[in-house]
């Protein structure tokens, strides 16, 4: 009688073993566990800091597993005596040792090109083969979505607010954290004005670095109660173009201890970014003062009420500051703002109670001795000398020597030929844009700033239609259309600019003719091109052309190296227009560039008052 034959027959195809092996079973088992655990890394490794290469290493090993995961099916069996070797049903001439041959190839392919990646991603640090430092300006493209690349421009989006009461605090450290990262780098840090409509947005951060021309996005969240003296703030910072998470950072403090706290974030945001940062822009953490929570909170309360802009707003903000230095004499900035805010209220008075500009000099002395407000300090006697000027000419010019001998020699700041640092406290602090008189070219720079620009564009076009020699208003026209890359809308505003200031002359027709002959729409360089024969043109005549604007076709023209040299010339003659360094995306190819960062501080210096008039007094802060 012949033997049975197995349960199974002997299978005549490969694929028929295959199945008997459970190979796919095995297969599909392995795609779904490794689905779940990529999910897990994805949520797991960011919470713990993981570099990025953790994931990605990740990836390329459960991928390079599925192989040998098969491999092994194929060989081996998993069943009630434990792992044991499969019974082979395939005809003896295929031979028994090819499925042990192919297991030990496909791990060792497997592990070789798994180690050939670890080395390659994780060994080698991310700027191992070009140094941030020593990145070309060229690579800086705001576009870029290499993380490793250089980052030139960042912006810090509003803070979510998970606290009782009204998001007050949120704001208002959400605009200190902005000031104070522009103060500390020569990144180009969007202004809250920019930002504020993505606070409540569903665009994606790609879409919204492309907007905004960044490479680095800032976003996080403030938690308090009211009944707690604490703060907690969470920070991510992300690498917009490419959708990735860089760090995150908390921080948890007293709220006497904010004003060290808004700081302390923005030198780690700025760390994290460029590097190491200089110790001329970092203050030491004794030398910012701490705060009753109780003045800070009536603080914000007053700075407020002078943003809204009302009629009552001054006389609001001003009870607020009297009630933040009653809280803490120590606080300098209070002090400031009392001043500004005594100074803002002037605008609806008729004439100048003699006892006005004694109040103010009280509280500027007292700021400038405390320490901590020079900003605030300067901006309030700029602001005040400005008033005095438009509103009485000379008759007050013993009063503004009375005014600057309050301060001593250390306020250098108020000489009439220092217009960079008269233009950036009346432009650029914040005490300075709430106290600036209203004034058709503000409403432009705040719909500009927003991203309004059809708007701006219709405010420019109102100034020049009723001032057509306004050579301000034109040059803004023509930058808000270069800031759209719209070259052939610039080229006819410059055309319209020359016409409405020189007339309808025969030069003027002679320099339109020579735009347009020069111009190609098609090549946005000829623009560049003209725009530097064009200041040529003006220095062969005499005419004073300044340094920032050729440095600024320089870079229109890819020359960076005569850039950065117009840029050395123009902080030596200390030139207003190098404001622009702070805000303006022309200058984002230059900002990788050390020579760049060490002109940017250059001129933060002498527009802040850094060295020799630290202190409004010339005398030192108290520790």
């Amino acid at each position: 009688m012949t033997d049975p034959q197995p349960d199974m027959q002997q299978p005549n195809t490969f694929w028929a073993e295959v199945r008997r092996r459970g190979v796919f079973r095995v297969g599909g088992i392995y795609v779904a566990g490794g689905f779940v655990l990529l999910q897990l890394g994805e949520i797991v490794l960011p919470a713990f800091n993981a570099p990025d290469w953790a994931l990605q290493t990740l990836v390329v090993f459960v991928t390079l597993g599925f192989p040998v995961a098969v491999a092994l099916s194929w060989v081996y069996d998993l069943g009630d005596e434990g792992l044991t070797r499969t019974r082979s049903l395939l005809p003896a001439s295929r031979g028994r040792l090819l499925p042990v041959l192919a297991l030990i190839g496909v791990t060792a392919v497997s592990a070789g090109l798994g180690a050939w990646w670890f080395s390659r991603s994780a060994m080698v640090p991310p700027d191992a083969s070009r140094p941030r430092e020593a990145a070309q300006p060229a690579d800086a493209a705001f576009a870029s979505r290499d993380p490793a690349a250089p980052i030139t421009a960042i912006a810090v989006l509003p803070l979510a607010h998970f606290a009782e009461g009204d998001d007050l605090f949120a704001r208002q450290l959400h605009d200190e954290i902005i000031t104070r990262l522009s103060e500390l780098t020569s990144l180009r840090v969007v202004s809250r004005t920019s930002v504020e409509r993505y606070r409540t947005t569903d665009q994606l951060l790609p879409e919204i670095a492309a907007e905004l021309r960044v490479q680095a996005i800032v976003t996080g969240s403030v938690a308090m109660t009211a009944e707690s003296d604490s703060v907690r703030i969470s920070i991510q910072l992300l690498h917009a173009p490419s959708d990735t998470h860089m760090e995150s950072l908390t921080w948890q403090r007293e709220m006497k201890d904010i004003l060290r706290l808004q700081t302390e974030i923005a030198v780690d945001i700025a760390t994290l970014v460029q590097g190491e940062l200089g110790a001329e822009v970092v203050p030491a953490p004794e030398q910012i003062a701490q705060v009753d929570p109780e003045a800070h909170r009536a603080f914000l309360h007053g700075r407020e009420e002078l943003e809204r802009g009302s009629p009552e707003g001054p006389e609001t903000a001003l009870t607020w500051f009297d009630r933040a230095v009653a809280n803490d004499t120590t606080f300098a900035r209070a002090w400031a703002w009392r001043a500004g805010a005594r100074v803002a209220a002037l605008a609806q008075a008729d004439s100048i109670p003699p006892d006005v500009i004694a109040r103010v000099r009280e509280d500027l002395e007292m700021a400038a001795e405390l320490g901590g407000a020079e900003d605030e300090v300067r901006t309030v006697m700029v602001v005040l000398e400005d008033r005095l000027d438009q509103e009485h000419g000379g008759a007050f010019e013993g009063l503004r020597a009375t005014i600057q001998e309050a301060f001593g020699g250390g306020m250098r700041a108020l000489e009439a030929g220092d217009s960079l640092r008269r233009r950036y406290a009346r432009e650029e602090t914040g005490l300075g844009r709430r106290l600036g008189q209203p004034s058709p070219m503000t409403a432009v720079r705040r719909h500009w700033e927003a991203g309004q620009y059809d708007s701006a564009a219709a405010g420019l076009r109102s100034m020049v239609d009723e001032s057509p020699r306004l050579v301000p208003a034109w040059m803004a026209l023509e930058d808000l259309h270069l800031r759209q890359e719209d070259y052939a809308g610039a080229v006819q505003v410059r055309e319209e600019r020359i016409l409405a200031t020189m007339g309808e002359t025969a030069d003027a027709r002679a320099a339109v003719e020579e735009l347009r002959g020069r111009f190609d729409p098609l090549d946005p360089a000829t623009y560049w091109e003209w725009r530097d024969w064009n200041n040529q043109a003006r220095q062969q005549r005499g005419e004073r052309v300044s340094s920032v604007e050729l440095a600024l076709t320089a870079v229109g023209l890819g020359d960076f190296e005569g850039a950065l040299e117009q840029l050395e010339i123009a902080v030596d003659r200390r030139d207003p227009a190098l404001l622009s360094l702070r805000r303006d995306p022309v200058w984002d190819p230059l900002r990788a560039d050390s020579r760049f960062r060490a002109i940017e501080r250059q001129a933060q210096g002498v527009w802040q008052g850094r060295g020799r008039d630290r202190s409004a007094t010339g005398r030192t802060p108290p520790g």
